[in-house]
């Protein structure tokens, strides 16, 4: 947390050889304390998986969304990201590592895990699937407060996040 926009490259670069904090298991099995989100959007009827993903793994839903990004590259396993996100007068950097990607003809998108130094703990899917004769984008979450101010202030912490999702899936729509 800061008053400035934080240096993303210098985060970048400090993040580069930390292991994630949480396992791509708590998707299923979420630990206690933990905050789990369930998001779903039908998509316009002339989207399509392809173009879809294309914005996801080039890390333009998380843009359209209002964060500040800075990737090693487009979203692989592998790939870490930090973001940064302005709440009010405060700053947050958060680094991520990618952990998961799927890439079928019906169903695409990436996972990724927290890494040292971010707010929370936890890991964060995006998809974007067919569900019968339509197009959705889901976003599943599972999360917990290890900040000491998301802990003290829990609900500002999920205004913020909630902020940010409306955000991607507002994007995903398009």
């Amino acid at each position: 947390m800061q008053l400035t926009r934080p240096d993303l490259a210098r985060i970048l670069d400090r993040s580069i050889d930390r292991q994630p904090t949480a396992e791509l298991g708590w998707l299923d099995e979420p630990p206690s304390r933990a905050r789990v989100l369930r998001e779903r959007v039908v998509l316009r009827p002339d989207a399509s998986v392809a173009t879809t993903a294309e914005a996801l793994f080039g890390w333009r839903v998380h843009r359209g969304a209002g964060l500040v990004i800075l990737p090693t590259g487009p979203a692989d396993v592998g790939v870490t990201v930090v973001q940064a996100v302005r709440a009010g007068p405060l700053w947050f950097a958060a680094p991520c590592r990618v952990v998961d990607v799927v890439r079928t003809p019906d169903e695409a998108g990436f996972t990724y895990a927290t890494l040292p130094h971010h707010p929370e703990t936890g890991v964060e899917s995006f998809r974007v699937l067919r569900d019968g004769d339509r197009l959705v984008f889901e976003i599943h979450a599972v999360a917990r407060h290890d900040f000491w101010g998301s802990r003290i202030l829990p609900r500002i912490a999920h205004r913020v996040q909630d902020r940010v999702t409306r955000g991607y899936l507002t994007t995903a729509r398009g």
